[in-house]
């Protein structure tokens, strides 16, 4: 497998030095000139389909600069949509737009008894007005021996999963503008034939990219902060509902260490995010009724004191080694079990056998023989899709009369019906689709107000609760929410109604 990694020059520097990577190098190292130079049309037309012309050596290709549709797992080289000379449909006339220029240098490294090959460049961006340094790391090698070089390197310099790919960076320079994210939001999969693990594949890639990329915004104390942990934190509980989805089309355990690594960061950005909801959306509903009331202020003071707290925590572990080896070690998994099944399936396609991630039979959960792969994540989604609306509807019986912990039950619920037909949208066709989410949506937000009420009071047991110096205004708050989930009831129930009463678009 291959594998790159983002640095700097200072990085490489002391990479060159580094004992651990020097004990295990076989052989010398071979350095070379490296000259990049990028193209596009003055309209911009390549970069409008998120590609552009990459000339090295006399050598040219259509390379993706954005991931679009398409899969592109981070950590993973750039994609080659087409190589010369399937290039004479290009627009003309094609200008320089940006180049990368320096030196690479390749060292064969034993790790296991297996050789990986790394690859370090370092030079300078240029564009017509500017320039600036970078440096890239190459990986390539086993999967295994690939996994323990990155992990050395990225606990002993500043070196992580690219959030751009360095085309993208040298777009940036040219254009004066921010190279844009690779994925935001909820993941689509692409349109065309695709098995079931690769569309796993696809799921989690994105959603690492996002939680990456929301990384050094959510260390930031300004108002993208707030949203940058909230999206990390969605992006994290969609990759763990898909591990969730997934996991039985898959070998017993083969997801363990993704979910083992997703549930960790969840543990961490939970408590700022409750602070963050508490602080900008809870105690303002109250403030804007007792303005002048001093306790209530206190109160609040106290509670910004902890957010803050939280905020810095949350920040000190987003810039540590610990998280840039959380992002490589997830960037590596899935990219590994993505080598591995694409072996796997030429393998079985030249035995003459099932496909890779068959569905797994509904009453036996043993995996059975789908000839079709399309077909095969069609029948997936559609089982999936079914089980988690009966799981819904069933928790949701007598919805008037459930107690909070189980209209909690109810919003997990729909929370992972929701995020299933998210992932497994662009299989069906109409509007249907969309109004169910549309509908599982409202439902999970009205439940969430009850949810943000428990999370209020855990918090305010953080400040000392009733009998603490705060009382009197943890007993305004108590009371509010209180008030505002007996309000929320009846809309609750509503939206319950009209998403059980859609007609299931999967059957």
């Amino acid at each position: 497998m291959e594998l790159e990694l983002a640095t700097d020059a200072e990085a490489v520097a002391t990479l060159s030095r580094l004992k651990p990577l020097l004990a295990c190098r076989d052989g010398r190292p071979r350095s070379q000139a490296l000259k990049i130079v990028w193209h596009d049309s003055p309209e911009r037309g390549l970069l409008a389909e998120g590609m552009i012309l990459a000339e090295h050596r006399g050598v040219q290709r259509l390379e993706r600069v954005y991931p679009g549709a398409a899969t592109w797992l981070p950590g993973q080289p750039v994609p080659v949509v087409a190589e010369a000379p399937d290039l004479a449909a290009l627009p003309s006339p094609l200008a320089p737009l940006a180049a990368f220029e320096g030196r690479q240098t390749a060292s064969v490294h034993q790790s296991g008894g297996r050789a990986v090959t790394v690859t370090v460049a370092k030079g300078i961006l240029r564009s017509v007005t500017a320039e600036r340094p970078a440096a890239r790391i190459w990986l390539s090698g086993e999967e295994q021996a690939v996994g323990d070089i990155a992990r050395l390197i990225a606990g002993a310099v500043p070196a992580g999963v690219p959030l751009t790919s360095l085309a993208a960076d040298g777009v940036a320079l040219a254009t004066g503008r921010p190279a844009a994210a690779r994925h935001g939001g909820a993941p689509e999969l692409p349109t065309g034939p695709l098995s079931v693990a690769d569309a796993l594949m696809h799921i989690l890639g994105h959603l690492i990219d996002v939680v990456l990329v929301n990384a050094p915004l959510a260390v930031r104390r300004d108002g993208d902060a707030t949203e940058a942990v909230h999206q990390m934190r969605v992006a994290v509980r969609r990759a763990r509902s898909a591990v969730s989805i997934f996991q039985g089309a898959f070998p017993g355990g083969a997801l363990g260490p993704v979910n083992d690594a997703l549930k960790h960061l969840s543990a961490r950005l939970g408590p700022t995010r409750d602070w963050d909801v508490f602080a900008e959306e809870t105690i303002p509903a109250i403030q804007q009724s007792l303005p002048e009331d001093d306790r209530l202020r206190r109160l609040i003071a106290a509670a910004e004191r902890r957010r803050r707290e939280s905020q810095a925590a949350l920040a000190g572990y987003l810039e540590s080694a610990a998280f840039r080896l959380l992002g490589v070690e997830l960037a590596w998994l899935v990219s590994a079990r993505f080598c591995h099944v694409a072996s796997e399936v030429a393998a079985d396609d030249a035995a003459g056998g099932s496909p890779i991630g068959a569905v797994p039979d509904a009453a036996t959960g043993s995996v059975g023989s789908v000839p079709d792969r399309a077909a095969s994540l069609a029948e997936f989604a559609g089982r999936v899709l079914q089980q988690r609306w009966k799981k819904l509807v069933s928790s949701g019986k007598q919805i008037d009369d459930l107690d909070i912990p189980s209209l909690h039950g109810v919003r997990l619920r729909a929370k992972r019906a929701r995020y299933a037909a998210e992932m497994f949208a662009t299989l069906y066709q109409g509007k249907a689709s969309h109004r169910f989410i549309r509908r599982l949506s409202a439902l999970q937000e009205r439940l969430g107000v009850l949810n943000d009420g428990v999370a209020a009071s855990h918090l305010l047991t953080q400040l000392g609760g009733p009998a603490g110096r705060h009382g009197y205004a943890v007993g305004l708050v108590t009371g509010f929410l209180a008030a505002r989930a007996v309000r929320m009831r009846p809309r609750i129930v509503d939206a319950f109604e009209r998403s059980r009463r859609q007609p299931a678009y999967w059957a």
